[in-house]
């Protein structure tokens, strides 16, 4: 009994009364007892029951109450060895028995007082012990509990089935918001983070004893005005409190990871805009291990190389073999002198052989030793650039061919002219001389005129402004046109033209002052580029059944012009319909040209829809040029009667043009044509005359000084439409000039330098009647002035 702790604690804890009660009930019951067996041994052995009761009552109880229960034991045993009241006797065992009861008695008494003494000793010094755990386990439980307040992190210890929050730290207390959540639910705490899957989580972690962990698992939090804004990112980790296997709580604790998942996100969005860029750019960057000698590009380097990273690492086969010597050079005197080098290179596309000019920049990356072991640096694709600055580079060398060829083709014309000038000026010419130097000047003023038109022509078609008047006609005509256009410079190197063409029609819808530019800018260049003497031939055909008649509409027909001539070098033949593009020619240029004709022949073909191609066998063994078209029904052709023509009459004309000698030359041509003619050489004076005397017709010049020729058609317009009439000296002259609004009439003409079709419309919202291009043609300005003197027919009522 007394080496159970349990007892001997229970019994060291009772108090006096109970000590005291206790011994009382212990002695009633061992009287009892001592009764009991008194019945049944007739008093021999009067304090058997009381022997054991005061051991029991002095390690229990103490001295003081086993005494009670000893003299209680005393009085019982001397009754019942005499029961009739006598006192027992010193003679016989009752003396004896009685004697050894109080010896042994009191010996209880000791000896249970002193065992008493020292359980309470051992009691004492357990408790003691204990007592020190406790402090020692809460001294444990203050300072895991202060870890716990400054862990990195969150943490929550949760208990129970319900998942009480027992303990938070700060870290949740800022993450969620708020405090003071000891005691309450964690799902009702803080239910946004107490998801579904979260709470299976704890009820399986509390239940079960399992763990659990999560990374960066998406939550919203806080108060913000959009989700992204309290859209945080948490790892979580749960672990079962316990012992024995019983679960009886939840450590929760968890890391905000928001901060390193957007600083990830936003280095991962870098690195693909970096990628990006490098692809776009063509640029790889790259870091060449000498050691090793293998390079290691970066993933943008398989775009412009055409090759995987791995055939990347040794890329020297790539370079071109005489460029490869110095990329070695340059990278030997960048390790002799720690620095770095940059050049220019050609290489190739390692998937389909196309070559490629790089940029490469590298430089050295020195170790604490001072040795060179690596080279870094970036390669940019510059093809593109360097391709342009080739094209520019011979563009350049084009346009210097160009001028000088312009220059030679306009002195060509002027050197007649100024020869028939001077022999003019001197006035020693005969009347034969006098013809042929105006036949001259008529002549190449005439080229000089086809020489721009040609300019202007390849202008317009390069920026598609070219406006054909389409209208199905018979080609042959356009053929036809364009042999007498060409007839003299054939007569005068002595070619020998063929031509065959079809008996029948061949109809096409185009332009056919277009078409005839087409045939006969081919026909020159076969005359300029074939010897004297030589052979031209021109055949128009169905296409692809030479020598047949012409097409009845829906096919395509084929013009050819072919020569004898000089020919086209192979590597000219691609490029002959390029702008400005002539083979090599001698320092006399006799071929002429300005090497446009052949663009405008290409240009022209294309907007009829049509291809045009050539072909040579060489230098020396001439060329063929052959234009294919498609081919229209041709409409049966009305019959029209060409009215008279009106004769004209002599017209009042006022001329104004800045160039004196332009302006004076033409007044002579007008004058000799029967009109009256004034010249005016600035805006100011001529609009002065208009006042005085409104003529019957006006011709400016459109880029006149100060004013200029749109503002003084407005001008004139406006001062004939405030006139109102004229003096009775000219009322008869001006009559016929009265529209039927009463307003005076002037016709006015245009004359200008430019011939765009935008040109022509900004002549007409200025109010011209017409526009005409210098040099004007003096036939096509006499019928202009004809027509406009003709007398208007009568209206139809």
């Amino acid at each position: 009994m007394f080496g159970d702790a349990r007892v001997v604690r229970r019994m060291a804890s009772l108090g006096p009364r109970a000590r005291w009660g206790g011994a009382v009930l212990l002695a009633v019951l061992a009287v009892a007892l001592q009764m009991l067996q008194w019945r049944f041994d007739g008093g021999r052995a009067p304090f058997l029951v009381f022997s054991p009761c005061l051991v029991f009552a002095a390690a229990a109880f103490d001295r003081g109450p086993a005494l009670l229960v000893f003299f209680t034991g005393l009085v019982a045993g001397t009754w019942m060895l005499e029961p009739n009241g006598a006192l027992p006797g010193w003679a016989g065992s009752d003396p004896a028995a009685i004697a050894a009861y109080t010896l042994l008695g009191l010996l209880s008494i000791y000896l249970g007082g002193l065992g008493r003494i020292y359980a309470g000793r051992a009691l004492r010094a357990e408790q003691a012990l204990a007592d020190e755990r406790v402090a020692q386990s809460e001294a444990q439980r203050d300072h895991l509990y202060r870890l716990l307040l400054q862990a990195p992190g969150f943490v929550v210890i949760l208990r129970g089935p319900a998942h009480l929050i027992e303990l938070t730290n700060t870290d949740f207390d800022a993450l969620v918001g708020r405090g003071g959540l000891v005691g309450t639910p964690f799902a009702g705490a803080v239910p946004e983070l107490a998801s579904a899957h979260l709470v299976a989580q704890l009820d399986a972690a509390f239940g079960c004893g399992t763990s659990y962990a999560a990374r960066e698992t998406p939550v919203y939090l806080g108060s913000g005005a959009s989700p992204a804004e309290r859209l945080r990112y948490i790892d979580f980790a749960l672990q079962p409190i316990g012992d024995n296997g019983h679960p009886t709580g939840v450590f929760l604790s968890g890391v905000d990871v928001t901060e390193a998942r957007r600083a990830r996100e936003a280095l991962l969005l870098n690195e693909e805009r970096l990628k990006e860029g490098l692809m776009a750019a063509r640029m790889a960057v790259w870091e060449f291990d000498l050691v090793r000698d293998e390079v290691l590009f970066s993933d943008s380097a398989v775009v412009p190389f055409g090759a995987s990273l791995e055939e990347l690492r040794r890329p020297w086969h790539l370079v071109h073999p005489d460029d490869l010597p110095r990329l070695l050079e340059a990278r030997t005197e960048a390790i002799a002198r720690h620095g770095g080098y940059q050049m220019i290179l050609r290489a190739r596309r390692a998937d389909d052989g196309t070559a490629l000019w790089l940029d490469l920049r590298g430089r050295c990356i020195v170790d604490r030793d001072g040795t060179v072991a690596q080279l870094r640096g970036v390669t940019i694709d510059v093809t593109a650039r360097e391709v342009a600055e080739q094209g520019l580079r011979a563009a350049e060398r084009r346009k210097d061919e160009f001028l000088a060829m312009l220059a030679h083709e306009l002195r060509n014309p002027l050197a007649p002219i100024s020869a028939a000038a001077t022999l003019l000026q001197r006035g020693i010419a005969q009347p034969a001389q006098v013809s042929m130097a105006a036949a001259i000047v008529a002549r190449q003023a005439a080229h000089l005129s086809r020489l721009v038109d040609d300019l202007l022509d390849a202008a317009r078609i390069s920026r598609g402004k070219v406006a054909l008047v389409r209208r199905p006609f018979d080609l042959r005509e356009a053929v036809r046109d364009a042999l007498e256009q060409v007839n003299p410079l054939i007569a005068a190197r002595h070619h020998q033209l063929q031509s065959a063409l079809p008996s029948e029609p061949v109809g096409v819808d185009g332009d056919r002052a277009r078409l005839t530019q087409v045939v006969a800018n081919l026909l020159s260049n076969a005359i300029r580029f074939t010897p004297a003497g030589g052979r031209i031939d021109v055949t128009l055909a169905s296409a692809g059944n030479q020598g047949g008649d012409g097409d009845s509409g829906g096919g395509h027909v084929e013009l050819a012009v072919s020569d004898n001539g000089c020919g086209i070098p192979a590597d000219l033949l691609p490029h002959v319909f390029g702008l400005f593009t002539q083979g090599e020619r001698g320092a006399d240029r006799s071929q002429g040209g300005l090497g446009i004709g052949l663009a405008i022949v290409s240009g022209l073909v294309a907007l009829h829809g049509g291809s045009v191609h050539a072909a040579s066998d060489g230098a020396g063994r001439g060329a063929r040029f052959a234009v294919t078209l498609p081919t229209v029904d041709l409409p049966p052709a009305p019959a029209t009667a060409t009215p008279p023509e009106a004769p004209g009459k002599a017209l009042d004309l006022l001329l104004v043009d800045d160039n004196r000698d332009a302006a004076d030359t033409l007044a002579i041509l007008l004058r000799g044509a029967g009109h009256r003619c004034t010249a005016m050489y600035d805006a100011e004076s001529a609009l002065e005359a208009v006042r005085q005397r409104l003529p019957d017709a006006c011709i400016l010049d459109i880029g006149l000084p100060g004013m200029d020729g749109y503002t003084l058609a407005r001008e004139i317009r406006a001062v004939a439409a405030g006139t109102g009439g004229s003096s009775s000296a000219e009322a008869a002259g001006s009559a016929s000039k009265i529209a039927n609004d009463g307003a005076p009439r002037i016709v006015l003409f245009a004359l200008s330098g430019y011939g765009r079709a935008e040109d022509r419309e900004r002549a007409t919202a200025a109010g011209f009647d017409r526009h005409f291009v210098k040099p004007v043609s003096p036939e096509e300005l006499l019928g202009a002035l004809a027509a406009a003197s003709a007398p208007a027919s009568p209206a139809t009522p």
